[in-house]
């Protein structure tokens, strides 16, 4: 075999390995979001409220399952508001619980990857207000984007999620002795996310 060629070989032999060795790795995703949606109904006043838009974070830690799919666990955590109507915004933490499958799409050596995921667990829901329970809600998700990888353990990953929280059609959150301070109007909560974050993968 000439130089050259030998040359050529090798490095693609390199490529390929670098890029088998990142599917095969556990990766850790800091991730910073813009969430998005949900509303109930405030009993006092007999208005709806949003949960107010703005900015979350969390991170994402996957395992690998085979060359092409991934096991995931999420975490996120927003600190916002119930807005609108006459009433003062009342503050409220949603923090989510999440596990799910991942498929990533692409061919050995490609730069960027992308991928499409799967969770189901649990979205918790703070009072801002002492005296009234939090309540938890089991949590359907579903999330699209891409993995650009700067060298062999770093990289970029961007996303939209989505997430229905089911719930009791009159169902309430932030109780106290019988009374509920937000009702939900239907079986579902609709929300979601835009998503930017970090890749490090070991």
């Amino acid at each position: 075999m000439r130089h050259p060629t030998r040359t050529l070989a090798v490095a693609a032999l390199l490529m390929f390995s670098a890029a088998g060795a990142r599917a095969e790795s556990v990766q850790i995703s800091p991730f910073a979001s813009y969430a998005v949606g949900g509303s109930v109904r405030d009993t006092f006043v007999g208005e709806s409220r949003s949960f107010g838009s703005g900015l979350a974070w969390g991170g994402a830690v996957s395992f690998p399952v085979s060359q092409s799919w991934r096991f995931e666990l999420l975490y996120s955590r927003q600190e916002t508001e119930l807005e609108g109507g006459l009433a003062v915004p009342f503050g409220v933490t949603v923090e989510r619980y999440m596990a799910g499958f991942q498929e990533e799409k692409g061919e050995a050596g490609d730069r960027t990857r992308w991928f499409g995921t799967v969770w189901g667990g649990a979205t918790r829901f703070v009072p801002g207000l002492d005296g009234f329970d939090s309540a938890t809600k089991f949590t359907a998700g579903v999330g699209l984007g891409s993995k650009t990888y700067f060298s062999k353990h770093v990289g970029l990953r961007l996303e939209a999620r989505g997430y229905f929280t089911l719930v009791e059609t009159e169902g309430g959150i932030f109780c106290n002795g019988g009374t509920c301070l937000f009702e939900f109007s239907g079986s579902g909560l609709w929300q979601g996310d835009l998503t930017g974050g970090l890749i490090f993968a070991f």
